[in-house]
């Protein structure tokens, strides 16, 4: 497999975090931000390290876009910046672009603009920590993208002994149940009427934010 080149523009906690992890595996690596300061902390131990206004668009194209295949863009408080680096390395053919943003509203507008993925940072946190105060019952968690989940987990003991019917979990919390436990392990081939067993696993598909009202 070839190897891909990164570039992270702008330096915030997550960008940060993830240019220092990824430039571990010895890929190459670009990272730039506005405040030369940070690039003067951080500029020997990546390729290339520079510091300007993120929403000079000449300047990005000057940084080499059209070599990188992964960027990710951490300017979730300047959304002028983030749309400038977005719609920068759209142009210049970067594949895959993870854009960060303080809310929904602003991620959708990224995304429109050709971001491959958003990433709110405060609401990755929350998961983390709501998957961890679930450690007991979580089994698995897939994010599907687009605000959308699915989670493996035990019963909960308050569910055990209620039909799926009675639960009303997508009337009530926008859950819906996708597989359940049968003879030979989870399936799919279940009704209304299923009774659901404490400790089963269960497999659920929601909205992210539905996450916490379990936790």
């Amino acid at each position: 497999m070839a190897e891909r080149n990164y570039a992270v523009l702008g330096l915030g906690r997550f960008g940060l975090k993830v240019a220092e992890t990824v430039v571990k595996t010895g890929v190459t690596m670009l990272v730039a931000d506005s405040d030369s300061e940070k690039i003067d902390n951080v500029g020997g131990r990546f390729a290339s390290a520079v510091s300007f206004d993120m929403t000079n668009v000449e300047a990005l194209r000057d940084i080499g876009l059209e070599n990188i295949d992964v960027a990710i863009v951490d300017l979730s408080d300047d959304l002028e910046g983030s749309i400038s680096c977005v719609m920068t390395c759209v142009e210049c053919g970067v594949e895959q672009i993870v854009a960060t943003a303080d809310n929904h509203r602003a991620g959708a507008v990224l995304k429109r603009l050709g971001a491959t993925e958003i990433i709110i940072p405060e609401e990755e946190s929350a998961l983390r920590l709501a998957k961890a105060l679930i450690s007991d019952d979580f089994l698995e968690y897939t994010d599907l993208g687009d605000g959308l989940c699915i989670v493996k987990l035990h019963v909960k003991t308050e569910w055990g002994g209620k039909s799926i019917r009675k639960l009303k979990l997508h009337e009530k919390n926008g859950i819906t149940i996708i597989a359940v436990q049968g003879e030979e392990g989870l399936t799919a081939d279940f009704s209304a009427d299923h009774v659901l067993n404490t400790g089963d696993p269960i497999a659920l598909a929601m909205k992210k934010d539905a996450l916490y009202q379990f936790v």
